[in-house]
C-alpha cells in the first residue's frame, strides 16, 4: 500500500485525500461538460456542487464515527483527522441526496433531471474514491490464495473502482439515449447496490455491526435496491405502458 504520497516542509500530503479531492473533481467537469440541457448556469452548478461536496464528506465521516463510535469516544480528536481515511460512501450518499433535493426545490430546479445527470458522475468519482481505499489500505479483503489476490486478500477496492467505472459507462450510455427523467438515477440506485452487496462478501476489515449475518453496508443496500426497484416498477412502467 501507500498511503502517504509525499512530504513537504513537515506536511504529508495523503494518498487517499488526494484521490477523493480528484474523484469530486472529475465529476465535476463530467456535470459541467454535459449540463447545457438542464437550463442551470455552470456559476449555478458549482455552488450546487459546493453543497453537495460538504454534505457528503460530513455523512460519510459522521456514519463512519457512529460505526466506530467505542474508538472516537476514546480519540475524540482524529474524527477530524478526515485525510486519513474512514468515510463511508452510503452516508455521504444519502446526506448529499437530502441536501440536493432541498436545494433543487428551493431553486425550483428539477431534480430528475438533475439527478439523471450526477449518477454517472457519482459512479466515476466513486471509481478513483476506492483507488483511494486501495493505496490507503483500508476495505481491504479477507485473505486469499488466489492468482487475483493482492498481497494475500481479495482486492475489494480495485474490483470496486473497476465495476464504478463499467456502472459509468453504462448510465453514460443510458443519458445519450431518450429515457423518463431520474431512470437514469434510479436505475444507478440498483446497480451500484448490487455492487456493494456482493463485494462486501469478501470484505475482512472492521465494518460495525452485523445484522443476521450481513453488514451495515448489506443492509443499506438491500434497502436502496428495494426502494429503487419499487419506483422503477410502478412510475417507470406505468408510463411507459401508456406510450
Amino acid at each position: 500500500m501507500y498511503p502517504e504520497l509525499f512530504t513537504i516542509g513537515g506536511i504529508t500530503v495523503y494518498t487517499y485525500g488526494v484521490c477523493v479531492a480528484l474523484g469530486f473533481f472529475i465529476a465535476l467537469q463530467y456535470v459541467i461538460k454535459y449540463s447545457s440541457n438542464t437550463g442551470i448556469s455552470k456559476n449555478q452548478f458549482y455552488d450546487f456542487f459546493f453543497y453537495i461536496i460538504i454534505a457528503g464528506i460530513v455523512g460519510a465521516r459522521l456514519l463512519y464515527v457512529l460505526i466506530e463510535i467505542k474508538y472516537f469516544i476514546s480519540n475524540p480528536l482524529e474524527i477530524f483527522q478526515l485525510w486519513k481515511g474512514g468515510l463511508v460512501y452510503y452516508g455521504g450518499f444519502i446526506l448529499a441526496a437530502a441536501v440536493a433535493a432541498v436545494y433543487l426545490k428551493a431553486k425550483k430546479i428539477q431534480f430528475p433531471v438533475i439527478v439523471d445527470l450526477l449518477a454517472p458522475a457519482i459512479a466515476l468519482g466513486h471509481f478513483f474514491g476506492r483507488i483511494g481505499c486501495f493505496f490507503s489500505g483500508c476495505c481491504y479483503g479477507k485473505e486469499c490464495d488466489s492468482f487475483i489476490a493482492v498481497h494475500h486478500r481479495y482486492p475489494t477496492q480495485l474490483t470496486e473502482a473497476f465495476f464504478n467505472l463499467v456502472i459509468f459507462f453504462i448510465l453514460h450510455k443510458m443519458n445519450a439515449a431518450k429515457h423518463k427523467p431520474g431512470l437514469i438515477f434510479w436505475t444507478y440506485l440498483i446497480m451500484y447496490p448490487v455492487l456493494r452487496f456482493t463485494v462486501e462478501f469478501f470484505r475482512g476489515d472492521d465494518r460495525g455491526m452485523f445484522f443476521f449475518g450481513l453488514s451495515i453496508g448489506q443492509v443499506i443496500s438491500l434497502a436502496i435496491m428495494a426502494a429503487a426497484s419499487a419506483v422503477i416498477i410502478l412510475k417507470y412502467r406505468k408510463a411507459y405502458d401508456k406510450k
